[in-house]
């Protein structure tokens, strides 16, 4: 089982994504503890060791380490990933 560690501002990210969502990314997050390479595939441009986990119209940004231990960078919407991951 994979240990997740998250960035303090996950946490503020959770709070800005509606309800139904938050349970999605929960699951997926569970999901990924027991079998992350059935979720991410392929790197963020730019950020060769940062992947990103669809969930509908939100993004996951992880860095998996492969010895048991994946950093959760940030949940965001799609189409503010890019943004953010410059201001981090």
């Amino acid at each position: 089982m994979y240990k997740l560690l998250f960035y303090r501002e996950v946490l503020t990210d959770m709070k800005k994504i509606p309800t139904e969502v938050q349970l999605r990314i929960k699951q997926v997050l569970e999901t990924f503890r027991t079998a992350p390479e059935s979720i991410y595939k392929k790197p963020l441009k730019a950020y060769e060791t940062l992947f990103p986990v669809c969930v509908g119209d939100y993004r996951i940004v992880i860095e998996p380490d492969y010895e048991e231990v994946t950093l959760v960078w940030m949940i965001s919407h799609r189409s503010k990933v890019y943004d953010k991951l410059d201001g981090r």
